[in-house]
């Protein structure tokens, strides 16, 4: 059935919206390089204690490499793409023409890679008002078989939940939502084809899933503010964040 709401329209009622091909299989490819090199030990510029690996990893390869922190703040490659007029024109229909670069990730999930628990990511971001937007790009097909994300729509609309179930991650403890508050009933899985993006709001529960098949799944997740944000954190100084459209506006972050 043809769905006749615009991308804010979706995005508004859902939680999220997903763009299919935004990408051509070259721009996804000079990001999927620029992985290799980065995790390969080639990319002097990328500071090694952004990169994380698998839960046992011994040693430091295209395989081990769990996530990418900081692209864009890292690497020019990758700030390029968080830079996209392709990527900043949705997002500006989502949280308007005043936009900012929180953070940066790339989710490189090789055959075996771990799954992720339900979470929201305002849980973790210490910004205010709680509409940050993440455009996640997927430079792989994503399956459900290579772990794809699984969101509950609408739950962007609810508050942010207690994060007090523990997981593990190596010899990290990350937190999760505990399995009882969620309605897994209504969870949906988000397949899309190599160079699509999907933008979910950062209070959305979802989660991925462990890779079960032979090849890898390198999603490149990008989160967006409004310029127009507050930054919240009782103890840490406000970080700089670099404005990637429209204008700055004082007294904001």
């Amino acid at each position: 059935m043809q769905d006749d709401r615009t991308e804010s329209e979706i995005y508004r009622d859902e939680g999220y919206y997903v763009a299919e091909r935004l990408f051509m299989s070259e721009e996804t490819d000079a990001l999927i390089r620029r992985t290799i090199d980065i995790a390969e030990g080639r990319a002097a510029t990328f500071q090694e204690q952004d990169i994380e690996l698998e839960p046992g990893a011994g040693e430091r390869n295209i395989r081990t490499v769990r996530k990418l922190n900081r692209c864009a703040e890292n690497d020019d490659v990758f700030l390029a793409h968080a830079k996209s007029e392709k990527v900043l024109d949705i997002v500006e229909s989502l949280v308007g023409p005043d936009i900012k670069l929180y953070s940066s990730q790339c989710f490189m999930k090789p055959p075996g890679g771990v799954e992720k628990p339900y979470h929201q990511d305002s849980a973790y971001f210490t910004i205010e008002p709680l509409d940050l937007v993440t455009c996640w790009t997927a430079l792989d097909d994503v399956t459900e078989d290579n772990g794809c994300m699984w969101v509950i729509p609408g739950s962007h609309r609810g508050e942010i939940l207690d994060h007090s179930q523990e997981w593990t991650v190596g010899d990290r403890t990350d937190k999760q939502v505990p399995d009882e508050a969620l309605d897994r009933g209504r969870e949906t899985p988000i397949v899309m084809p190599a160079g699509s993006c999907s933008f979910h709001h950062s209070v959305l529960l979802h989660r991925s899933a462990p890779n079960l098949s032979e090849r890898p799944r390198r999603g490149l997740a990008v989160h967006y503010m409004s310029a127009r944000s507050r930054w919240t954190h009782a103890t840490k100084g406000q970080p700089d964040y670099l404005l990637v459209r429209g204008r700055e506006h004082p007294g904001c972050v």
